[in-house]
């Protein structure tokens, strides 16, 4: 009777942390904006398949949809190396003052949009500045300036989530300035690096690079399927450009009239519609094109957003 009793207490005890979880996940949610003046973007892109897109910040991430901007209530980390992947993200940085969380996170993954994440390594550890991640195949990059015990100096990769990691010579890469490593959605072996003295490829995850083009200060990259986008920054102009992989060809996307000497830091696009891009610049302006560039609405302006 005592171990009958014993079980009947456990179970409780059980579903009571439970539910306790699971009221911790119900509260956290994207609703009205209370700080509409952001700082410090870290990335950005449409986590979880849908057609909002979010912004990490270092107070947290935002959420622009249908309604517009909505501010996530609580988990306000400083989410750097922030990547979008259709299963959710996955991100580095440090936590918000007063949490729990070692400092720095580490590698993490969220699939609820931030309510909670998972420790996948480095956890108090490593703050992954440069991170890179298939949205559909999870293979993840980073290029690590912080050597530890079981991760040296360098670029390395990890196609199971962080659970073992290779690191790569990054041969044919012959600028001394990275700009952002991008990741291809479904490639693994895929990975292009942005740098001031061009475009690099490869397609044997990272192990060797072939330039694509010697383009000037190139200061962001995304991939799509077939090719992606890259921004650069000449003669105090800003130019955004989409490319294709297997080939040389470029197509010079029309940008906003007011944008001006105001380098372009990331680049999203939609996985749901590939001509919808959102870009961010390095003063915090948002703009957001459904038609490749053709017509932009501004969705923040020096870091206040558009409410």
């Amino acid at each position: 009777m005592k171990k009958y009793k014993f079980l009947i207490g456990l179970i409780v005890i059980l579903f009571l942390l439970s539910a306790c979880n699971s009221n911790e996940k119900e509260g956290y949610l994207f609703n009205e904006v209370k700080n509409n003046k952001i700082d410090h973007i870290h990335g950005m892109g449409y986590i979880n398949g849908g057609n909002e897109f979010a912004i990490a910040t270092h107070l947290g991430l935002y959420e622009y949809g249908k309604e517009g901007w909505k501010e996530a209530n609580s988990q306000k980390h400083d989410y750097m190396g922030f990547q979008a992947v259709r299963e959710g993200f996955f991100s580095s940085g440090h936590p918000e003052e007063g949490s729990e969380y070692k400092n720095p996170l580490g590698l993490i993954k969220s699939n609820d949009k931030g309510a909670s994440f998972e420790q996948l390594a480095f956890y108090g550890e490593i703050d992954f500045h440069y991170l890179a991640a298939g949205y559909d195949s999870n293979t993840i990059y980073v290029l690590n300036e912080t050597p530890v015990k079981e991760m040296d100096v360098g670029l390395h990769y990890s196609v199971d989530e962080g659970v073992s990691w290779k690191k790569v010579a990054m041969n044919g890469f012959t600028s001394d300035y990275i700009s952002n490593l991008s990741a291809h959605p479904t490639y693994k072996q895929t990975i292009a690096a942005a740098s001031k003295d061009g475009l690099f490829i490869s397609d044997d995850y990272g192990q060797n690079f072939k330039r694509k083009n010697d383009t000037n200060n190139i200061t962001y990259v995304t991939f799509n399927e077939t090719g992606g986008y890259y921004s650069n920054f000449d003669n105090d102009k800003v130019f955004l450009k989409s490319f294709m992989i297997e080939n040389s060809e470029e197509t010079e996307i029309e940008l906003p009239s007011d944008l001006e000497m105001d380098p372009i830091i990331f680049i999203a696009i939609n996985p749901g519609n590939l001509k919808e891009i959102v870009i961010a610049t390095n003063n915090n302006n948002i703009y957001v094109t459904k038609d490749e560039g053709f017509s932009w609405d501004k969705l923040a302006s020096n870091g206040e957003l558009s409410i």
